[in-house]
């Protein structure tokens, strides 16, 4: 029987391939026998299938382990190093264990639990130390004291190496490794250092660390820390510590993918804006460059707090109270800087778009808090925001820039104020942990992104992938010499492993017209474009093997990693790589009146760790690191590009770790929603493929990856052959017997100085024959164990029967003589029981019954009063509630009628004044408004003729006018009787009124009263009359005047028509115009003065004035003829113009205008008297009081 006959036997436990869970467990149901084509399985979901086979046997599903390996700490002890068993092995302690840590080789595997687990205290640093690497459960901490025992054994240096992807637990995996270095290296004089390196976490974190999609605080630049010691008396104490970085992010200040977060320190700042009410900050959602990612909060986690810590970790670190003033200013002014608004453009004179400029208003409050915290001149930012300058050999050209050229200026400078802050913090944390003295060896723990592929794949994730491939070489290298190391320590035959190489990818990238050389060449063109990089992609690196174009377009390429194929988008990457950033906005900057910013600004791109390198040199096994110069700052043509910058830093960075011992950390993130201890098979494979773990087991299973103590094997395989050929004094040489009795392959196996170094899979051929041999064994061995322990108990069962037997025979007799006593006295008892139980049951329930019944009618007869009581109260609302309803409905119908009827109105009014308002502009109505005005004009020419030859007689009128002044003299003394007349009036009034009052106090006085009071009426009826007989006198002198009036006007009117023939100058008849329309208003007074006073000599007191509309009728009469006057000038003859005439006949007509304007005042003042005077003797109810009196004392 085979090997493989033997292993896959009946019952023996495989893997087969499943779709979602990527391995399933599965029993053979059927041994295998050589040649088979196929396999009888039964699947552990309870499926049977079969498996196909090939006729020789090469693709026999994996084995499972032995259960005694299930669950090992590391993963090459191992029987079976394949896929299937290592992810086993891994679930069963993740899950059911809830270990998180376990080692590959040299590789520490940990699986973040998304939980707090108690692993990190003092009491575990304790533990741990001085502990050799295996004694205890993996654990960081482990893999720390391994590095640091190295460090004070051979005093060389050390690095450690953490990778893994966003959210696999990186960050904090190098955080508890530097707190045990600090905790180790630590002494009483020295916390200080201890406290400064483990304050300087929190500060990366605030500002490198920001929430993604895949992990809350995924660290997104790469740190290599070093951490110094100098050997003291034999003993490494930690000296200090410097800290290199890689590639910050700085896409991330500007832009955010959906449910992301930008970095720590912008959303801390707002949460503490209370504190900086000089920065005039807001809730983060206000800013552009925060409100993004649409997820503002961390789940558990206060940014206020932890805005606290990062600026106590500052002060720790010596940033002074000043610096952490500016800092947080400069982070403000670049939340400002976002919130800049970028507008339209109009062109001058016309509202048309001028797509080729913007603008920015002056007036932008966030243009002018930028300007105030940076202490720069707003206007030269908001100039260069909007202008870009080109330079020529002699000259410069300034062109506008467009909306999108704007913003991007904009975030450009952000990123560009943001990653240069970043290196000052970075210089000053150096600063500040190396206090510059002589250190002897050091510690690199290597915090870097792991392998990344997204949806869209751009500038940051090449780099990053290009670092892990680096990476990825060094790792492989560094385990295939270990692995070749341990056979020559232990003295056996190899031959050369083979392993995946990645050298090929590397050569795509990085080699001569590879992909960065080719991206540096294209940005050095003037007009370079992304598509046309990609162009020379396709033709440039086709040739390469790990290189594939699309099959559609030339946006995006291919490459193959070593863990996954990743598609890039070219688009950007040429801007990436340039990370050009306006001069001038620059300029503007490093004028700030701020000493931080120009200190910022000025700050030069350096590579610390190759300068590091460069500078250091080895003495005796000594690192002495001398002063730094300042680099030459080289000119805009020949500054290098992003990934030239990052080529040459991850040169110098793995020079370092080839000089350094190096220990791995492979970070696994074991699912997407962050679930305590949830498992995701397919995410998890993917995984370990990608950070190397299955390269190492791969690596392992190629050469002798089983290995046994030769104690351990003698104690475990000693059954296996006989005892003659057993000899403990010479444990090798037994061990030998055991496997070549076994194992006819030598192949198979090697026999080491230590150790039995064993192929894949045959450890576990000898567990299935040492299994074998136990089951054949321990068959026997029970068969004779177990026909003594049944025959023994069968006759220790056989005795103790028999005494039962007989104790329970005697135990029955006693029990049923018994019962027979106890049923007799039973019968008795249970009758008078009865009885006595019926009564009682009786007297109790007629009692019951009568207690329900009287409860029963008292709460029917209290529901139907309620029942009553409640219906007339909801009668009773019903009626208030119908009567307000019906209230309301009428009176919202009134309403409604009401709003229907004005709103008809309206529509009728409108209607009749548009039909108005159309008539007034027809032609017929304006020839009906004007009509006879021809005859009129004609008219009045006759009657200026007549005029002109009455003028002589208007002089006499003048004459007449001085006779009008005296009547008018007459009619002021008129008023001033009027006036006397009232006062007396007033006098008799309170008379009456103290007579009334008399009249109710003493009631012998009243004919008296009534007499007086009837002589007051007689002298008031006498003093009417008298007034009525001075108003018929007035009157007539007033139809005198208004009959001089009319004479006047016709000799006017006479004179007017012969001058209006021979007079045609404008002025004149202007003049005329207005004296005519004087002359008729002042007519139209005096017969309305003429209708009040014969109101007023009938006795009446209700005097009327003058209506509006009386005089707005004759304006438009006026009107009329004012209308006229053109047509009468552009039809008059021309023979009619003398200019001698003329003159006399304006000098005539303005003297007549001088009258009629003095008559016009004369009137008015004569208006304004007898309104006067009419309001004087306006009857008033005390006025007649008395003669009601009289009246209803008569009778």
């Amino acid at each position: 029987m085979s090997s493989e006959e033997m292993l896959y036997a009946q019952g023996a436990k495989i893997w087969v391939p499943h779709a979602e869970q990527v391995w399933e467990s599965a029993t053979l149901e059927e041994s295998y026998r050589k040649g088979a084509g196929f396999l009888k399985i039964c699947t552990e979901s309870g499926s049977l299938k079969e498996v196909k086979l090939k006729a020789d046997g090469s693709d026999l599903p994996p084995l499972r382990n032995p259960a005694i390996l299930v669950g090992q700490n590391d993963l090459t002890t191992l029987s079976y190093l394949h896929e299937p068993g290592v992810l086993h092995n891994l679930r069963v302690r993740f899950c059911e264990r809830q270990i998180i840590y376990t080692y590959c080789g040299i590789i520490l595997v940990a699986i973040n639990p998304y939980a707090e687990m108690p692993l990190y205290g003092p009491s575990i640093i304790r533990a741990y130390r001085g502990h050799a690497m295996g004694d205890l459960e993996p654990h960081i901490f482990a893999l720390a004291e391994e590095a640091y025992t190295k460090l004070e054994r051979e005093n060389c240096n050390l690095s450690i190496i953490v990778s893994g992807e966003s959210g696999a637990g990186k960050t904090v995996s190098a955080k508890y490794a530097m707190r045990y270095f600090a905790a180790v290296g630590g002494s009483e004089s020295e916390t200080q250092v201890e406290r400064k390196v483990l304050a300087s976490s929190p500060i990366m974190e605030a500002f490198g660390n920001a929430k993604t999609t895949r992990n809350d605080n995924s660290s997104r630049f790469g740190k290599f820390t070093k951490l110094l010691f100098r050997n003291q008396m034999g003993v490494m104490y930690l000296q200090g510590a410097t800290m290199h970085t890689y590639l910050l992010e700085k896409s991330r200040v500007v832009y955010q993918a959906q449910g992301e977060r930008n970095y720590h320190i912008f959303y801390q700042l707002c949460a503490a804006r209370s504190k900086y009410p000089e920065l005039v900050l807001d809730h983060q959602d206000k800013f552009q460059f925060l409100n993004m990612g649409g997820a503002p909060e961390i789940e558990r986690v206060s940014d206020a707090d932890q805005f606290n810590e990062t600026v106590q970790a500052m002060t720790v670190l010596g940033f002074s109270i000043q610096q952490i003033a500016d800092i947080v200013k400069i982070l403000a002014g670049i939340l400002h800087l976002g919130n800049i608004q970028v507008s339209k453009k109009f062109t001058e004179g016309s509202e048309e778009e001028d797509s080729d400029s913007c603008d920015i208003f002056h007036n932008d409050i966030h243009l002018q808090i930028t300007g105030d915290l940076l202490r720069v001149s707003a206007e030269d930012l908001r100039r260069w925001l909007l202008m870009r300058k080109i330079e020529s050999v002699n000259e410069y050209v300034l062109i506008p820039n467009s909306i999108e050229a704007a913003q991007a200026a904009r975030d450009a400078l952000a990123k560009h104020i943001y990653a240069k802050l970043f290196q000052y913090i970075v210089g000053v944390l150096n600063k500040s942990l190396n206090n510059g003295s002589k250190q002897c060896s050091f510690i690199g723990v290597l915090d870097i992104y792991g392998f990344e592929t997204f949806e869209v794949n751009s500038f940051e994730q090449f780099c990053i992938n290009y670092a892990n491939e680096k990476l990825q070489q060094q790792f492989n290298q560094h385990v295939f010499k270990l692995e070749q190391e341990e056979y020559l320590k232990e003295g056996i035959t190899w031959t050369m492993i083979d392993f995946y190489d990645n050298q090929p990818c590397i050569d795509l990238i990085e080699s001569r017209l590879g992909v960065l050389d080719l991206l540096d060449e294209e940005c050095r063109m003037p007009k370079g474009s992304d598509e046309s990089w990609a162009g020379k992609l396709i033709g440039k690196c086709s040739k390469f093997p790990h290189f594939e174009k699309p099959r559609f377009g030339t946006t995006s390429f291919f490459i193959k990693h070593f863990s996954d194929t990743v598609e890039y988008d070219v688009n950007g990457f040429l801007e990436k790589n340039r990370d050009t950033v306006s001069k001038e906005l620059t300029q503007v900057l490093s004028e700030s009146n701020m000493s931080l910013v120009k200190q910022v600004m000025t700050l030069e791109e350096i590579d610390t760790l190759s300068v590091d390198t460069a500078k250091s040199s080895t003495l005796g096994g000594r690192v002495v690191i001398s002063a730094g110069r300042k680099q030459v700052v080289p000119s805009k043509q020949h500054r290098k590009t992003v990934g030239s910058q990052f080529q040459e830093s991850l040169a110098s960075l793995i020079s370092t770790l080839h000089a350094t011992t190096p220990h791995y950390v492979r970070c696994i993130k074991p699912n997407d929603e962050k679930i305590a201890f949830k498992w995701e098979t397919a995410k998890i494979i993917q995984q370990l493929r990608a950070c190397g773990v299955l390269e190492t087991v791969r690596i392992s299973a190629a050469g002798f990856p089983s290995r046994w103590l030769y104690p351990d094997f003698y104690m475990r395989y000693q059954l296996l052959v006989y005892r003659s050929k057993l000899d403990k004094n010479d444990m090798k040489q037994s061990c030998q017997n055991i496997v070549m009795k076994w194992i006819q392959d030598e192949d198979k196996y090697r026999f080491g100085n230590t150790q039995i170094f064993f192929r894949a899979g045959q450890v576990a051929f000898l567990e299935q024959v040492r299994a074998n041999l136990r089951k054949k064994y321990i068959t026997i061995v029970q068969s004779v164990v177990r026909r003594f322990i049944y025959r023994r108990r069968f006759l220790r069962l056989q005795m103790v029967i028999n005494g039962i037997q007989r104790h329970a025979r005697g135990f029955l007799a006693r029990q049923r003589v018994q019962k027979m006593r106890e049923a007799r006295a039973g019968l008795i008892l249970s009758k008078y029981a009865r009885g006595w139980l019926c009564r009682r049951r009786y007297l109790r329930l007629r009692h019951s019954i009568s207690g329900i019944q009287t409860y029963a009618r008292g709460m029917m007869a209290r529901s139907k009063f309620h029942a009553m009581r409640d219906h007339y109260r909801a009668v009773q609302i019903q009626r208030f509630v119908r009567g307000a309803l019906a209230r309301r409905a009428y009176q919202k119908r009134r309403r409604n009628i009401i709003i229907c009827q004005a709103a008809i109105r309206r529509f009728l009014a409108r209607r009749k004044f548009k039909r108005m308002k159309a008539e007034a502009k027809t032609i017929k109505h304006i020839e009906n408004k004007y009509m006879g005005l021809e005859n009129k004009i004609i008219s009045m020419q006759q009657r200026i003729d007549e005029l002109n030859r009455d003028n002589s007689n208007l002089k006499h009128k003048t004459s007449e006018i001085s006779v009008l002044k005296m009547k008018l003299e007459l009619k002021k003394t008129l008023e001033g009787e009027f006036k006397n007349v009232k006062a007396a009036c007033q006098d008799k009034d309170r008379l009456i009124e103290a007579l009334n009052k008399q009249l109710e106090a003493e009631r012998d006085e009243k004919m008296q009263l009534l007499e007086e009071n009837g002589h007051a009426q007689e002298e008031w009826l006498s003093q009417k009359q008298t007034w009525r007989l001075e108003n018929e006198e007035l009157r007539r002198q007033i139809d005198e005047i208004i009959e001089m009036a009319k004479n006047a006007e016709v000799s006017q009117r006479n004179q007017e028509d012969r001058l209006l023939a021979e007079i045609d100058n404008r002025e004149l008849n202007e003049a005329y115009q207005r004296a005519i329309k004087d002359k008729e208003v002042i007519e139209n007074e005096n017969y309305t003065l003429k209708e009040e006073l014969s109101r007023l000599t009938a006795g009446s007191f209700s005097l009327h004035g003058r209506k509006a509309s009386n005089a707005s009728s004759q304006n438009e009469d006026d009107v009329g003829y004012a209308s006229a006057k053109n047509t009468l000038d552009i039809n008059r003859p021309p023979d009619l113009l003398s200019k001698n005439y003329s003159y006399d006949s304006t000098s005539m007509v303005v003297k007549l205008r001088a009258i009629l304007e003095e008559e016009k005042q004369k009137h008015k003042n004569l208006q304004e008297q007898y309104i006067k005077l009419a309001s004087r003797h306006k009857p008033t109810e005390d006025s007649f009081r008395p003669a009601c009196c009289v009246a209803g004392r008569g009778p």
